[in-house]
Protein backbone atom coordinates (compact mmCIF):
# COMPACT_ATOMS: atom_id res chain seq x y z
CA UNK A 1 0.00 0.00 0.00
CA UNK A 2 1.25 3.52 -0.86
CA UNK A 3 1.17 6.12 1.67
CA UNK A 4 0.45 10.15 0.45
CA UNK A 5 1.65 12.76 2.96
CA UNK A 6 -1.55 13.08 4.86
CA UNK A 7 -2.45 9.65 4.92
CA UNK A 8 0.76 8.87 6.23
CA UNK A 9 0.77 11.43 8.71
CA UNK A 10 -3.29 10.88 10.24
CA UNK A 11 -2.17 7.16 10.61
CA UNK A 12 0.71 8.19 12.53
CA UNK A 13 -1.27 10.86 14.58
CA UNK A 14 -4.11 8.14 15.39
CA UNK A 15 -1.75 4.90 16.12
CA UNK A 16 0.35 7.38 18.74
CA UNK A 17 -2.49 8.67 20.10
CA UNK A 18 -1.78 12.19 19.31
CA UNK A 19 1.93 12.09 20.78
CA UNK A 20 4.55 13.90 18.29
CA UNK A 21 7.58 12.08 17.53
CA UNK A 22 11.23 13.93 18.57
CA UNK A 23 11.81 12.69 14.49
CA UNK A 24 8.90 15.20 13.23
CA UNK A 25 10.13 18.34 15.19
CA UNK A 26 12.50 20.74 13.22
CA UNK A 27 15.56 20.84 14.85
CA UNK A 28 15.86 24.35 16.14
CA UNK A 29 12.67 23.99 18.03
CA UNK A 30 13.85 20.48 19.43
CA UNK A 31 17.07 22.70 20.52
CA UNK A 32 14.81 25.15 22.33
CA UNK A 33 13.14 22.31 23.98
CA UNK A 34 16.09 20.48 25.23
CA UNK A 35 17.15 23.68 26.77
CA UNK A 36 13.88 24.61 28.68
CA UNK A 37 12.99 27.58 26.36
CA UNK A 38 9.21 25.80 26.23
CA UNK A 39 7.59 29.42 26.10
CA UNK A 40 10.06 30.28 22.92
CA UNK A 41 9.47 26.96 21.36
CA UNK A 42 5.79 26.75 21.73
CA UNK A 43 5.62 29.97 19.66
CA UNK A 44 7.51 28.64 17.12
CA UNK A 45 5.16 25.35 16.95
CA UNK A 46 2.16 27.49 17.20
CA UNK A 47 3.42 29.71 14.40
CA UNK A 48 4.31 26.39 12.14
CA UNK A 49 0.64 25.03 12.59
CA UNK A 50 -0.65 28.22 11.52
CA UNK A 51 1.14 28.74 7.97
CA UNK A 52 -0.94 28.56 5.09
CA UNK A 53 -1.47 25.07 3.54
CA UNK A 54 0.67 23.26 6.10
CA UNK A 55 -0.77 19.42 6.25
CA UNK A 56 -3.83 19.47 8.81
CA UNK A 57 -2.38 16.06 10.87
CA UNK A 58 1.32 17.63 11.13
CA UNK A 59 -0.60 20.72 12.01
CA UNK A 60 -2.28 18.48 14.84
CA UNK A 61 1.21 17.33 15.78
CA UNK A 62 2.63 20.51 16.38
CA UNK A 63 -0.39 21.75 18.43
CA UNK A 64 0.12 18.72 20.64
CA UNK A 65 3.88 18.95 21.30
CA UNK A 66 3.27 22.66 22.27
CA UNK A 67 0.27 21.61 24.84
CA UNK A 68 2.84 18.83 26.10
CA UNK A 69 5.26 21.72 26.66
CA UNK A 70 2.25 23.70 28.53
CA UNK A 71 1.17 21.02 31.01
CA UNK A 72 5.31 20.03 32.04
CA UNK A 73 5.46 22.86 34.73
CA UNK A 74 2.48 21.55 36.09
CA UNK A 75 4.27 18.36 37.10
CA UNK A 76 7.58 20.00 37.81
CA UNK A 77 6.73 22.86 39.84
CA UNK A 78 8.63 22.81 42.51
CA UNK A 79 11.43 24.96 43.16
CA UNK A 80 14.97 24.14 45.23
CA UNK A 81 13.60 25.66 48.28
CA UNK A 82 10.12 23.92 47.90
CA UNK A 83 12.59 20.64 48.00
CA UNK A 84 14.54 21.44 50.52
CA UNK A 85 11.67 22.27 53.03
CA UNK A 86 10.29 18.89 52.03
CA UNK A 87 13.61 16.81 52.86
CA UNK A 88 13.77 19.00 56.69
CA UNK A 89 11.09 17.50 57.83
CA UNK A 90 12.50 14.42 57.75
CA UNK A 91 15.97 15.04 57.83
CA UNK A 92 16.51 18.35 59.54
CA UNK A 93 20.19 18.76 59.01
CA UNK A 94 20.21 18.31 55.40
CA UNK A 95 21.47 21.24 53.45
CA UNK A 96 21.66 23.06 49.93
CA UNK A 97 24.80 21.14 49.06
CA UNK A 98 22.61 17.92 49.90
CA UNK A 99 20.19 19.14 47.32
CA UNK A 100 22.25 20.01 44.86
CA UNK A 101 24.37 16.95 45.43
CA UNK A 102 21.45 14.54 44.68
CA UNK A 103 19.84 16.50 41.48
CA UNK A 104 23.02 16.27 40.13
CA UNK A 105 23.57 12.55 40.75
CA UNK A 106 20.05 11.98 39.67
CA UNK A 107 18.20 10.99 42.60
CA UNK A 108 15.95 13.88 42.39
CA UNK A 109 14.11 14.17 39.08
CA UNK A 110 14.41 18.08 37.76
CA UNK A 111 14.00 20.00 34.45
CA UNK A 112 15.20 23.29 33.68
CA UNK A 113 12.20 24.97 32.48
CA UNK A 114 13.09 29.03 31.29
CA UNK A 115 16.58 28.86 33.32
CA UNK A 116 14.73 27.81 36.54
CA UNK A 117 15.65 24.43 38.06
CA UNK A 118 12.01 23.07 38.61
CA UNK A 119 11.28 19.49 40.31
CA UNK A 120 8.79 16.81 40.02
CA UNK A 121 6.27 17.28 42.41
CA UNK A 122 7.02 13.73 43.54
CA UNK A 123 10.64 14.31 43.68
CA UNK A 124 11.76 13.69 46.98
CA UNK A 125 9.58 10.51 47.74
CA UNK A 126 10.69 9.10 44.94
CA UNK A 127 14.12 9.90 46.30
CA UNK A 128 13.45 8.07 49.53
CA UNK A 129 11.98 4.91 47.54
CA UNK A 130 14.83 4.41 45.30
CA UNK A 131 17.78 5.76 47.52
CA UNK A 132 18.00 3.37 50.86
CA UNK A 133 20.73 5.44 51.44
CA UNK A 134 19.65 8.26 51.57
CA UNK A 135 16.75 7.57 52.54
CA UNK A 136 18.51 5.87 55.79
CA UNK A 137 19.22 9.86 57.40
CA UNK A 138 15.50 10.13 57.53
CA UNK A 139 15.01 11.15 61.75
CA UNK A 140 11.35 10.66 61.03
CA UNK A 141 9.20 8.39 58.65
CA UNK A 142 6.28 11.16 57.41
CA UNK A 143 6.18 10.54 53.54
CA UNK A 144 5.66 6.32 54.02
CA UNK A 145 2.74 5.16 53.35
CA UNK A 146 1.67 1.73 55.45
CA UNK A 147 -1.41 -0.25 55.00
CA UNK A 148 -3.45 -1.67 58.03
CA UNK A 149 -3.64 -5.49 58.42
CA UNK A 150 -7.52 -5.07 58.04
CA UNK A 151 -10.27 -2.55 55.94
CA UNK A 152 -12.76 -0.97 57.43
CA UNK A 153 -15.06 -3.67 56.65
CA UNK A 154 -13.26 -6.20 58.89
CA UNK A 155 -11.05 -7.72 55.39
CA UNK A 156 -7.09 -8.60 55.81
CA UNK A 157 -5.64 -6.31 53.39
CA UNK A 158 -2.78 -9.30 52.77
CA UNK A 159 -1.97 -9.96 48.90
CA UNK A 160 -0.95 -13.62 50.35
CA UNK A 161 -3.96 -13.81 52.48
CA UNK A 162 -6.05 -13.44 48.80
CA UNK A 163 -3.41 -15.53 46.68
CA UNK A 164 -3.99 -18.20 48.89
CA UNK A 165 -7.77 -17.98 48.96
CA UNK A 166 -8.12 -17.83 45.61
CA UNK A 167 -5.71 -20.70 44.91
CA UNK A 168 -7.54 -23.11 47.75
CA UNK A 169 -10.90 -22.19 45.69
CA UNK A 170 -9.01 -23.09 42.19
CA UNK A 171 -8.51 -26.64 43.88
CA UNK A 172 -12.39 -27.31 44.42
CA UNK A 173 -13.20 -25.46 40.93
CA UNK A 174 -12.98 -26.69 37.11
CA UNK A 175 -13.03 -23.02 36.11
CA UNK A 176 -10.32 -20.92 36.77
CA UNK A 177 -12.98 -17.85 37.55
CA UNK A 178 -13.32 -17.93 41.67
CA UNK A 179 -14.18 -16.40 44.83
CA UNK A 180 -16.07 -13.40 43.14
CA UNK A 181 -17.31 -10.55 44.81
CA UNK A 182 -19.18 -8.22 43.78
CA UNK A 183 -18.47 -4.02 44.48
CA UNK A 184 -20.09 -0.85 44.20
CA UNK A 185 -18.30 1.89 43.02
CA UNK A 186 -19.29 5.39 43.41
CA UNK A 187 -17.46 8.10 41.34
CA UNK A 188 -17.81 11.55 40.71
CA UNK A 189 -15.68 14.45 38.79
CA UNK A 190 -16.53 17.87 39.61
CA UNK A 191 -15.25 20.88 37.70
CA UNK A 192 -13.82 24.08 39.56
CA UNK A 193 -16.17 27.40 39.90
CA UNK A 194 -15.28 29.88 36.75
CA UNK A 195 -13.27 27.32 34.69
CA UNK A 196 -16.02 27.35 32.00
CA UNK A 197 -18.71 30.40 31.11
CA UNK A 198 -21.90 29.73 32.49
CA UNK A 199 -23.92 28.37 29.96
CA UNK A 200 -21.85 26.19 27.85
CA UNK A 201 -21.84 22.58 27.48
CA UNK A 202 -19.47 20.75 29.37
CA UNK A 203 -18.77 17.27 27.90
CA UNK A 204 -17.76 14.21 30.33
CA UNK A 205 -16.24 10.86 30.43
CA UNK A 206 -16.63 8.55 33.33
CA UNK A 207 -14.21 5.29 33.62
CA UNK A 208 -17.19 1.77 33.57
CA UNK A 209 -16.28 -2.07 33.78
CA UNK A 210 -15.82 -3.70 30.73
CA UNK A 211 -17.53 -6.65 29.81
CA UNK A 212 -14.91 -9.21 30.47
CA UNK A 213 -14.87 -12.68 32.22
CA UNK A 214 -13.64 -11.33 35.00
CA UNK A 215 -16.60 -9.16 35.28
CA UNK A 216 -19.69 -9.69 34.92
CA UNK A 217 -23.57 -8.51 36.51
CA UNK A 218 -22.41 -4.78 35.40
CA UNK A 219 -25.22 -2.90 36.18
CA UNK A 220 -25.51 1.36 35.89
CA UNK A 221 -27.59 2.38 38.74
CA UNK A 222 -27.55 5.84 38.80
CA UNK A 223 -25.87 9.07 36.97
CA UNK A 224 -26.30 12.24 37.11
CA UNK A 225 -27.20 14.46 35.25
CA UNK A 226 -29.56 11.38 34.05
CA UNK A 227 -29.45 10.09 29.91
CA UNK A 228 -26.31 8.94 30.32
CA UNK A 229 -24.46 7.15 27.04
CA UNK A 230 -22.62 3.43 27.75
CA UNK A 231 -19.68 2.59 25.76
CA UNK A 232 -20.47 -0.01 23.80
CA UNK A 233 -18.80 -3.68 25.25
CA UNK A 234 -16.31 -3.54 22.65
CA UNK A 235 -14.73 -0.43 22.80
CA UNK A 236 -11.07 -0.47 24.33
CA UNK A 237 -11.58 2.54 26.86
CA UNK A 238 -15.34 1.86 28.57
CA UNK A 239 -16.69 4.88 29.98
CA UNK A 240 -20.21 6.74 30.68
CA UNK A 241 -20.38 9.81 28.69
CA UNK A 242 -22.42 12.58 29.99
CA UNK A 243 -23.11 16.46 29.33
CA UNK A 244 -23.98 19.60 31.53
CA UNK A 245 -24.44 22.85 31.48
CA UNK A 246 -21.79 24.90 33.27
CA UNK A 247 -22.47 26.76 36.69
CA UNK A 248 -19.99 28.91 35.71
CA UNK A 249 -18.87 30.50 39.20
CA UNK A 250 -20.37 27.74 40.69
CA UNK A 251 -18.93 23.83 40.32
CA UNK A 252 -20.32 21.36 37.82
CA UNK A 253 -20.50 18.14 39.36
CA UNK A 254 -20.82 14.62 37.40
CA UNK A 255 -21.09 11.34 38.81
CA UNK A 256 -22.37 7.78 38.20
CA UNK A 257 -22.77 4.35 40.74
CA UNK A 258 -22.33 0.97 39.51
CA UNK A 259 -22.48 -2.48 40.32
CA UNK A 260 -20.79 -5.73 39.03
CA UNK A 261 -19.35 -9.09 39.96
CA UNK A 262 -15.34 -9.06 40.21
CA UNK A 263 -13.52 -12.67 39.83
CA UNK A 264 -9.76 -13.89 40.74
CA UNK A 265 -8.34 -15.68 37.95
CA UNK A 266 -6.28 -18.78 38.87
CA UNK A 267 -5.10 -20.68 35.82
CA UNK A 268 -2.40 -23.61 36.37
CA UNK A 269 -0.24 -23.74 33.53
CA UNK A 270 2.43 -27.43 32.71
CA UNK A 271 5.52 -25.68 30.93
CA UNK A 272 6.09 -29.21 29.25
CA UNK A 273 2.09 -28.76 27.38
CA UNK A 274 2.74 -25.36 26.05
CA UNK A 275 2.63 -25.15 22.20
CA UNK A 276 4.33 -22.96 19.23
CA UNK A 277 2.41 -19.90 17.92
CA UNK A 278 1.01 -19.90 14.81
CA UNK A 279 2.71 -16.78 13.73
CA UNK A 280 0.23 -16.24 10.79
CA UNK A 281 -2.84 -15.42 13.57
CA UNK A 282 -4.15 -12.42 14.22
CA UNK A 283 -3.26 -12.27 17.84
CA UNK A 284 0.56 -12.99 17.08
CA UNK A 285 0.40 -10.01 14.06
CA UNK A 286 -1.52 -7.61 16.57
CA UNK A 287 -0.07 -8.79 20.01
CA UNK A 288 3.74 -9.68 19.07
CA UNK A 289 4.98 -6.29 17.25
CA UNK A 290 6.06 -3.27 18.10
CA UNK A 291 3.63 0.01 18.59
CA UNK A 292 5.43 3.18 18.63
CA UNK A 293 5.59 5.24 20.29
CA UNK A 294 5.73 3.38 23.88
CA UNK A 295 6.24 -0.24 22.45
CA UNK A 296 9.92 0.12 20.80
CA UNK A 297 12.47 -2.77 19.85
CA UNK A 298 15.09 -0.69 21.05
CA UNK A 299 18.84 -2.16 20.32
CA UNK A 300 19.00 -1.98 23.92
CA UNK A 301 16.01 -3.52 25.20
CA UNK A 302 16.60 -6.19 22.61
CA UNK A 303 19.89 -6.84 24.11
CA UNK A 304 18.53 -7.24 27.68
CA UNK A 305 16.19 -9.47 26.86
CA UNK A 306 18.42 -11.82 24.96
CA UNK A 307 20.06 -11.69 27.44
CA UNK A 308 17.20 -12.21 30.34
CA UNK A 309 15.97 -15.12 28.35
CA UNK A 310 19.16 -16.50 27.26
CA UNK A 311 18.98 -20.51 25.29
CA UNK A 312 15.54 -20.47 27.00
CA UNK A 313 12.92 -21.67 23.96
CA UNK A 314 9.54 -21.91 25.88
CA UNK A 315 7.14 -18.98 25.50
CA UNK A 316 5.89 -19.22 29.27
CA UNK A 317 9.05 -19.70 31.08
CA UNK A 318 10.79 -17.18 28.65
CA UNK A 319 7.83 -14.60 30.01
CA UNK A 320 8.61 -15.75 33.19
CA UNK A 321 12.15 -14.75 33.41
CA UNK A 322 10.71 -11.40 31.65
CA UNK A 323 8.71 -11.21 34.55
CA UNK A 324 11.36 -11.72 37.59
CA UNK A 325 14.01 -8.84 35.74
CA UNK A 326 10.96 -6.21 35.65
CA UNK A 327 9.51 -7.01 39.08
CA UNK A 328 13.23 -7.33 40.64
CA UNK A 329 15.11 -4.32 38.41
CA UNK A 330 12.27 -1.33 37.68
CA UNK A 331 11.34 -0.65 41.26
CA UNK A 332 7.78 1.13 41.26
CA UNK A 333 7.85 5.29 41.89
CA UNK A 334 5.59 7.63 41.23
CA UNK A 335 5.66 8.77 37.95
CA UNK A 336 4.83 12.07 35.93
CA UNK A 337 1.80 12.53 33.75
CA UNK A 338 2.03 10.13 30.98
CA UNK A 339 0.85 12.39 28.45
CA UNK A 340 4.51 13.91 29.15
CA UNK A 341 6.82 11.41 27.96
CA UNK A 342 7.69 10.20 24.59
CA UNK A 343 8.24 6.84 25.29
CA UNK A 344 7.09 5.04 28.29
CA UNK A 345 8.84 1.56 28.43
CA UNK A 346 12.15 3.01 27.02
CA UNK A 347 11.68 5.67 30.24
CA UNK A 348 11.42 2.62 32.44
CA UNK A 349 14.09 0.87 31.12
CA UNK A 350 16.26 4.04 30.53
CA UNK A 351 15.84 5.56 34.25
CA UNK A 352 15.63 1.91 36.03
CA UNK A 353 12.26 2.52 37.59
CA UNK A 354 8.56 3.51 37.22
CA UNK A 355 5.09 2.90 37.65
CA UNK A 356 2.72 0.30 37.39
CA UNK A 357 2.03 1.53 33.82
CA UNK A 358 5.57 2.15 33.14
CA UNK A 359 6.63 -1.33 34.41
CA UNK A 360 3.50 -2.90 32.32
CA UNK A 361 4.44 -1.50 28.80
CA UNK A 362 8.69 -2.28 29.40
CA UNK A 363 7.19 -5.64 30.20
CA UNK A 364 5.00 -5.80 26.99
CA UNK A 365 7.57 -4.51 24.58
CA UNK A 366 10.20 -7.35 25.93
CA UNK A 367 7.26 -9.63 25.71
CA UNK A 368 6.97 -8.66 21.90
CA UNK A 369 10.83 -9.11 21.61
CA UNK A 370 10.80 -12.13 23.18
CA UNK A 371 8.10 -13.68 20.16
CA UNK A 372 5.61 -13.67 22.70
CA UNK A 373 2.05 -11.84 22.51
CA UNK A 374 1.23 -9.44 25.33
CA UNK A 375 -1.29 -6.84 25.85
CA UNK A 376 -2.27 -3.89 28.20
CA UNK A 377 -5.39 -3.86 30.43
CA UNK A 378 -6.16 -1.16 33.49
CA UNK A 379 -8.44 0.79 35.60
CA UNK A 380 -8.64 0.60 39.91
CA UNK A 381 -6.86 -1.59 42.27
CA UNK A 382 -9.64 -2.42 45.06
CA UNK A 383 -7.78 -4.34 47.14
CA UNK A 384 -8.57 -3.98 51.02
CA UNK A 385 -7.48 -0.57 52.17
CA UNK A 386 -5.12 0.26 49.13
CA UNK A 387 -7.74 1.74 46.40
CA UNK A 388 -5.79 3.36 43.60
CA UNK A 389 -5.63 3.54 39.81
CA UNK A 390 -3.56 0.53 38.48
CA UNK A 391 -2.05 -0.70 35.18
CA UNK A 392 -1.44 -4.71 34.29
CA UNK A 393 -0.65 -6.48 31.85
CA UNK A 394 -1.50 -9.83 29.62
CA UNK A 395 0.50 -12.43 27.81
CA UNK A 396 -0.67 -15.50 25.92
CA UNK A 397 0.52 -18.87 25.65
CA UNK A 398 -0.62 -21.75 23.82
CA UNK A 399 -2.96 -23.77 24.44
CA UNK A 400 -3.97 -21.99 28.01
CA UNK A 401 -4.84 -18.44 26.56
CA UNK A 402 -4.41 -14.96 27.93
CA UNK A 403 -2.97 -15.31 31.12
CA UNK A 404 -2.01 -12.04 33.78
CA UNK A 405 0.68 -10.31 34.77
CA UNK A 406 1.57 -8.32 37.14
CA UNK A 407 4.95 -6.37 37.71
CA UNK A 408 3.94 -4.07 40.00
CA UNK A 409 2.29 -6.05 42.70
CA UNK A 410 5.64 -8.30 42.00
CA UNK A 411 6.71 -11.92 44.04
CA UNK A 412 4.72 -12.24 47.13
CA UNK A 413 6.59 -12.82 49.94
CA UNK A 414 5.87 -16.40 50.63
CA UNK A 415 7.43 -19.95 51.33
CA UNK A 416 4.99 -21.32 48.96
CA UNK A 417 6.16 -20.70 45.27
CA UNK A 418 2.17 -20.96 44.01
CA UNK A 419 1.65 -17.76 46.49
CA UNK A 420 5.35 -16.44 45.79
CA UNK A 421 4.68 -16.26 41.92
CA UNK A 422 0.72 -15.60 41.91
CA UNK A 423 0.54 -12.69 40.06
CA UNK A 424 2.51 -13.92 37.53
CA UNK A 425 -0.03 -15.98 35.25
CA UNK A 426 -2.74 -15.05 37.92
CA UNK A 427 -5.27 -12.46 38.86
CA UNK A 428 -7.03 -11.13 42.04
CA UNK A 429 -10.91 -10.05 42.19
CA UNK A 430 -10.03 -7.19 43.22
CA UNK A 431 -9.81 -5.36 40.30
CA UNK A 432 -12.03 -2.46 38.31
CA UNK A 433 -10.77 -3.19 34.96
CA UNK A 434 -12.14 -0.20 32.21
CA UNK A 435 -9.47 -0.53 29.82
CA UNK A 436 -8.23 -3.47 27.07
CA UNK A 437 -5.96 -1.14 25.35
CA UNK A 438 -4.20 2.05 25.45
CA UNK A 439 -4.30 5.69 23.51
CA UNK A 440 -7.42 4.27 21.58
CA UNK A 441 -10.38 6.24 20.74
CA UNK A 442 -13.01 7.40 23.10
CA UNK A 443 -16.77 7.12 22.98
CA UNK A 444 -18.03 9.51 21.76
CA UNK A 445 -15.06 10.46 20.35
CA UNK A 446 -13.45 14.03 22.10
CA UNK A 447 -12.81 17.30 20.55
CA UNK A 448 -10.19 18.36 22.01
CA UNK A 449 -6.89 16.49 23.12
CA UNK A 450 -7.26 14.13 26.14
CA UNK A 451 -5.66 15.09 29.86
CA UNK A 452 -4.53 11.19 29.68
CA UNK A 453 -3.89 10.38 25.98
CA UNK A 454 -2.44 6.60 27.23
CA UNK A 455 -4.73 5.84 30.02
CA UNK A 456 -8.22 6.33 31.01
CA UNK A 457 -9.37 6.08 35.11
CA UNK A 458 -9.67 9.39 36.00
CA UNK A 459 -12.23 10.68 33.42
CA UNK A 460 -11.60 13.22 30.54
CA UNK A 461 -13.87 16.29 30.17
CA UNK A 462 -13.68 19.27 27.77
CA UNK A 463 -16.26 22.19 26.44
CA UNK A 464 -15.97 23.81 23.24
CA UNK A 465 -13.50 26.08 23.75
CA UNK A 466 -10.64 23.16 24.94
CA UNK A 467 -9.94 20.45 27.17
CA UNK A 468 -10.13 21.25 30.87
CA UNK A 469 -6.50 19.76 32.23
CA UNK A 470 -6.38 17.77 35.42
CA UNK A 471 -5.48 21.20 37.58
CA UNK A 472 -9.24 22.52 36.50
CA UNK A 473 -11.05 19.69 38.01
CA UNK A 474 -11.30 16.99 41.09
CA UNK A 475 -12.21 13.79 41.28
CA UNK A 476 -13.99 11.22 44.11
CA UNK A 477 -13.52 7.35 43.94
CA UNK A 478 -15.69 4.82 46.60
CA UNK A 479 -15.53 1.27 46.20
CA UNK A 480 -17.40 -1.03 48.61
CA UNK A 481 -17.88 -4.27 48.64
CA UNK A 482 -21.49 -5.96 49.15
CA UNK A 483 -21.06 -9.08 51.13
CA UNK A 484 -17.80 -11.30 51.16
CA UNK A 485 -16.63 -15.14 51.15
Amino acid sequence: MKWNKSALFLFLYLLFGGFLMAATIPQNIQNLIDAGEYAKARNLLMKAAEKEGVDPEIRKAYLWESERLRRIPFDFALTEEDVLKQIQTDMPNATRKDVEAWTTDGDLESLVIEGERRYYRRAVRNMYLLNKKIASRRVSRSTDRKTPKKDAFGVETSMAFHAKNALHAREKSESPFVTPQRFRIEYSLTVKPGEVPEGEVIRCWLPFPKECPTQKNIKLLKSFPENPLIAPREVDHRTVYLEQISGGDKPTTFSISFEYDAYAFVKPVDPAKVKPYDTNSEVYKKFAAERPPHITFTPEIRKKVEEICGNETNPYLKAKLIFKWVEGNIPWSGAIEYGLPRNLSERAFRRKTGDCGMQGLLLIAMCRIAGIPARWQSGWSLRPARNNMHDWTQFYIEPYGWLYADPSNGLIDSNDDHVKWYNFGNFDRYRLIVNSDYGMELHPAKKHFRSEPVDFQRGEVEWEGGNLYFNQWTWDFKATPIGSE
